[in-house]
């Protein structure tokens, strides 16, 4: 353990998996939470990242960056891939860590080792831990069970490697990061024997840290949205459940005024290579006449996200499974109503949202339409947006106090 005078070097991983644009978002907001709440400075801050440029630290930041390869290749791979036509390396293969480790041959991708090398402490937020012995204190992130709850949208294989990833996690790791009372209650009924290693750290959205900017004015007039819609600011992954919106529209179909729905997210799930959800989405739309009343966007950038929920009179989240929803806790950092799906997460979450709904029930949500739209304005609402990031930097603050804590905690070899 380390004297008093020694300051604790804390490594925080870029989690930005190709796909989940949520990870990234999250490991970015673990950062800046940790810089923020390091004044005076108690611990040295390491980034750990394969991408080039890091925009959310200032110039002046003490953040030290330490650069992962994207994709680092074994001896001769890189000839057989030419030889075999394969693509080119996108990233590690699946074992190839544990190869590496039998062989001796090191890795520029590593994490494990380039901490090591750089004489991290504590490393956090980790998706899986390694079998073998490394270094540093390790703090674990499982951001929901999803799986078992909802075992039909996955493989064989996914569900297997799911379990077996969040197994390691809770063996390996010396604290697990769960982000809600209802994740930890999964997280203890999947692994008892490591229930006293979780941690239930609720997360702010990453608009606590800085000032808001943007013009969204600007954002809705470019892609020609009407002034007042609604927004649904998901991924279009089955579980998100984007079909429910489009049903409770078809039947407010001939009601009275149309409600008009934006919405933004990847259009892929890796557990549909053929998009067969998202198609048939587009094809209830059409099969509806809604054409005209929902707007898909797919992946805009993060600025326009921001200024499309700053100016959506009402941000819907129909999601069948959350851990914590960035979109809710984004949502409430603004000041904008929500509809949230009746989920455990959401009554956590959001338990003052505007109206819940099943997840099954859009005639449910075609009422809340219904009852409340004429009552709704669109935003920018400059006034809410000013209390309610301060409700949400008082979070944030708690936040980045909790993560300093835990990382002490952590490095201190806790062992249950």
């Amino acid at each position: 353990m380390h004297p008093d005078s020694v300051t604790l070097r804390v490594g925080v991983v870029d989690q930005t998996i190709s796909g989940w644009t949520a990870a990234g978002v999250y490991s970015r907001m673990v950062l800046r939470s940790l810089e923020t709440a390091n004044r005076p400075s108690t611990v040295h801050l390491c980034f750990f990242t394969s991408q080039e440029t890091n925009a959310l630290l200032a110039d002046n930041s003490p953040v030290q960056t330490i650069k992962l390869e994207a994709a680092d290749y074994l001896p001769a791979e890189r000839q057989i891939r030419r030889l075999l036509r394969i693509a080119e390396k996108a990233g590690p293969i699946r074992g190839e860590f544990r190869v590496r480790k039998l062989l001796g041959i090191s890795s520029a991708a590593d994490v494990f080792a380039s901490a090591e090398k750089n004489r991290v402490d504590v490393l956090l937020p980790l998706l899986d831990i390694p079998p073998w012995k490394i270094s540093p204190r390790t703090i674990g992130w499982i951001p929901d069970f999803q799986h078992i709850y909802l075992p039909g949208l996955f493989s064989k294989s996914d569900l297997d490697q799911r379990d077996s990833t969040f197994k390691r996690v809770a063996e390996r790791a010396t604290v697990v990061m769960v982000s809600s009372k209802a994740a930890y209650e999964d997280f203890a009924a999947f692994a008892p024997a490591h229930a006293k290693k979780g941690r239930v750290i609720s997360f702010p959205s990453l608009l606590a840290f800085d000032s808001v900017s943007g013009d969204p004015i600007e954002t809705r007039s470019r892609f020609n949205l009407p002034e007042k819609f609604a927004l649904v600011a998901n991924q279009f992954w089955s579980h998100k459940n984007h079909a429910l919106v489009v049903q409770a529209l078809a039947a407010l179909k001939n009601s009275a005024p149309a409600i008009p729905v934006v919405m933004t997210g990847l259009p892929a799930d890796h557990r549909d290579p053929t998009n067969k959800a998202f198609s048939s989405l587009l094809q209830s739309i059409a099969a509806a006449g809604l054409h005209e009343r929902v707007r898909i966007l797919g992946l805009v950038s993060y600025q326009d996200l921001i200024n499309l929920m700053r100016a959506a009179a009402l941000i819907i989240n129909p999601s069948r499974f959350e851990g914590w929803s960035t979109v809710v806790q984004d949502a409430k950092a603004l000041g904008r109503p929500l509809f949230c799906s009746d989920i455990k997460v959401h009554r956590e979450q959001a338990p003052d949202c505007l109206g819940f709904f099943s997840p099954d029930d859009p005639e449910r949500l075609a009422s809340l339409l219904k009852s409340n739209w004429s009552e709704l304005t669109p935003g920018p609402d400059k006034a809410a947006e000013e209390n309610s990031l301060l409700r949400e930097r008082s979070f944030a603050s708690a936040h980045g106090q909790a993560l300093i804590e835990l990382c002490s905690e952590a490095a201190l070899e806790f062992r249950t």
